[in-house]
């Protein structure tokens, strides 16, 4: 049987959610095309970054990650409000923003992936929590209209800390089903195109 090929990355986040949700969701992407992820120790290393700090320091943080050696960055920022325009430019506008602060490392040897849920993380993670804990099941883009605040009173009961999050996030990206999330959400689409073909990509080559 042939060996995983190895693949090391970064992800520059804003808080705990992203930190869990999307290592895992990552991970399971790369099983399927036999990669094995290994993330750097790089970032915020799942803590509350927030969104000014991501934008600030993400440069910097890509350098050290392609000096490195890493093949692949991903970064993401929530885009803190409703978009409900069928074209999204809402999230097509800081989906820029988020791709200037890369600076020159754009231009590096590694992959960059890109990601910003409309409203917060927590309404990708919504969309699949049926799967995992009592909670219904919401019909495609009917999520982008509800506040994060209450997105997150939704999920985690209540519970604000960041072992709450990890946990409720945890259990659901291990058995949610991805490609239901990109016809549910399409700012998860828009992220969940990046990834399934840089991977398909990268197998291909190696």
């Amino acid at each position: 049987m042939k060996r995983p090929t190895r693949l090391d990355y970064t992800l520059v986040a804003e808080g705990y959610a992203e930190y869990t949700f999307i290592p895992i969701y990552l991970r399971i992407m790369a099983e399927r095309q036999g990669i094995q992820l290994v993330r750097s120790k790089l970032g915020f290393k799942g803590g509350d970054a927030g969104k000014t700090r991501v934008l600030k320091e993400v440069s910097s943080i890509f350098t050290s990650a392609l000096t490195s050696g890493n093949q692949l960055l991903i970064a993401g920022v929530d885009l803190d409000t409703a978009d409900h325009d069928k074209n999204q430019p809402k999230h097509e506008e800081q989906c820029r923003t988020l791709i200037n602060s890369f600076g020159k490392t754009i231009n590096g040897k590694a992959a960059i992936l890109h990601f910003v849920p409309v409203q917060a993380i927590e309404q990708w993670i919504a969309y699949q929590a049926y799967r995992a804990i009592r909670s219904d099941q919401y019909s495609a883009n009917s999520l982008e209209r509800i506040s994060q605040k209450e997105l997150k009173k939704l999920l985690y009961k209540g519970r604000s800390d960041g072992a709450a999050m990890e946990l409720i996030a945890e259990k659901i990206a291990l058995v949610a089903d991805y490609d239901e999330l990109a016809n549910q959400s399409r700012s998860f689409e828009h992220f969940h195109n990046q990834v399934r073909s840089f991977l398909e990509t990268f197998a291909a080559s190696n």
